[in-house]
């Protein structure tokens, strides 16, 4: 049975994201870094370091992408 798409798809070229999208990527990494930042502090303010670490990892994370957000609104290569 022949499946659809394929190499044929994975072969063809990227197109370019539109500015909006990449507005809205980084609003919302924006916004998601700042709230696991807070509940990660807050999770430390109730000693729970257990919970803590994965919404720092989460952080560093959605820091990252709202770099390469940044980075692709501006224009330049990632």
């Amino acid at each position: 049975m022949k499946q659809s798409g394929g190499l044929h798809n994975q072969l063809a070229p990227k197109k370019k994201n539109n500015p909006k999208l990449h507005k809205a990527l980084l609003v919302i990494n924006c916004v998601l870094f700042f709230c696991a930042l807070v509940i990660g502090i807050l999770y430390i303010h109730h000693q729970e370091p257990r919970t803590s670490i994965p919404m720092f990892l989460l952080a560093v994370v959605t820091a990252f992408n709202a770099w390469t957000a940044w980075r692709a609104l501006k224009g330049h290569p990632l």
